[in-house]
This record gives C-alpha cells, sequence and structure tokens, in this order.
C-alpha cells in the first residue's frame, strides 16, 4: 500500500472508490462477506482488482480494528496500490455513516460507492458513472421513476455537509441525503444494461444461496 495517490494515465483528475466493507453478514451466520472466496479468490479481492482498473485510490469502510486486521491480509496483495481504511464515529448509523467517513478520507472530488459484498463490478459501468458526474453532485443508476442504486454511484463531497444535516434530525436512509443535493443525475439502468447486458454489477451477496447461486452461474457459462 502506497503512500501517495497517482492518477491513471490520460486523466487529469483523480478518483477513488469507497468500499462498505463493515456489515456483519449476520444472514451468513456473523461472518465477513468480503473474505468469502470463489474462482480461488475472496471477494474483496476481486473487488479490488476490478477497482483499480478504474480508480486511483481506494478506501475500506470498516467497523473498527479488529475487522481491519481480519482484511489485511487481502490488501497485501496489492503492495503498490493506493489502500487505506477509514471507520464510523456514529454508531447503528448504517452505509450512510460509512460514505460520510469515506467521503472525508477521499483525496478526490469525486468517490464510487459501492458494497463490499459486489464481486462483479462492472468498470465500464464505473467509468460511465464518473463520466456523468463530472461537474455535478452524483451520478445515480435508477431503474424506472422509484427504485434506485444508492450503493452502486458516484458521489462528489457536497454529499458530506447534507449527511451531517441528515444525521442531525435523526435520518439514516442513505437516499435521504442524496435528494437534498441540487444537481444529481440519473443514469437509467437501460444504459447501463448496454455495458452490462446481466446487470451483474449490481449482484451483492446477501446469502449463502446467493453466494452459491453466483457459483453455479458462472460454472454453467463456463460449459457453454
Amino acid at each position: 500500500m502506497s503512500g501517495k495517490t497517482e492518477l491513471k494515465p490520460g486523466r487529469t483528475k483523480a478518483r477513488s472508490a469507497i468500499v462498505l466493507a463493515g456489515g456483519r453478514g449476520r444472514r451468513m451466520g456473523i461472518v465477513e462477506k468480503a473474505l468469502l472466496e470463489f474462482e480461488g479468490k475472496t471477494i474483496l479481492e476481486r473487488l479490488l482488482e476490478n477497482l483499480f482498473r478504474v480508480v486511483d485510490e481506494v478506501i475500506l469502510s470498516v467497523r473498527d480494528s479488529a475487522q481491519k486486521e481480519k482484511l489485511l491480509p487481502v490488501l497485501e496483495k496489492f503492495p503498490s496500490r493506493e489502500i487505506r481504511f477509514c471507520f464510523d464515529t456514529l454508531e447503528d448509523a448504517g452505509p450512510l455513516e460509512g460514505i460520510r467517513a469515506g467521503l472525508l478520507e477521499s483525496r478526490s472530488e469525486y468517490s464510487f460507492v459501492c458494497a463490499g459484498d459486489m464481486p462483479f463490478v462492472n468498470i465500464r459501468v464505473v467509468d460511465l458513472l464518473f463520466e456523468k458526474a463530472e461537474g455535478h453532485d452524483t451520478a445515480l443508476p435508477r431503474w424506472g421513476d422509484r427504485m434506485f442504486e444508492p450503493l452502486h454511484a458516484v458521489y462528489s463531497r457536497k454529499l458530506i455537509p447534507e449527511i451531517e444535516k441528515a444525521f442531525e434530525i435523526g435520518k439514516h436512509s442513505v437516499l435521504a441525503p442524496v435528494f437534498k443535493m441540487q444537481d444529481v443525475v440519473f443514469v437509467e439502468v437501460s444504459e447501463i444494461r448496454a455495458l452490462d447486458p446481466e446487470l451483474r454489477t449490481f449482484a451483492n451477496i446477501n446469502t449463502v444461496e446467493d453466494l452459491e447461486s453466483m457459483i453455479g452461474s458462472t460454472v454453467e457459462k463456463a460449459k457453454l
């Protein structure tokens, strides 16, 4: 893990990613979902490999130092990459606190935010979201008029004060501060589907069955 953020060739502005890894995986028996393995790699390793093809630094949002220690062996596989940790300062504030802590740690104006249990994040989709967000407050995937993907979106640092205002009035929903921003760009899922036809970029693992299903799907495709 290096001590500075280096820009990818051809870019003039840094890009960051914030990985929300603090969830306890209760539906999987209190396990670290990011450390589950399939196809010979942990979910976190696979995610980092993908993200570093399109961002310059990754910030891992974790619960505490104990969780950090569990994840460090994976990070050792990326010695030349800029990876840092951030910690929640508010208890039981959910992913919104992880986003706030990550944005405060980020060295970039824009950061892609995703959950730590998303092994198939598509770099072309992430690149699209960064392009859409440029000059705006956020780029948020949208399914029709009422469904959104706030944990697979690009946010500017302008979200930080809106999150703090939301906390002041007891709101912990990720979308609460997002919709208070003045310039939100909605990215239709139909446009994302052109880059990722099966929309696997949004797939996350909540149960053991989810993981087994993903492994089975991969095996079946390999046979075709």
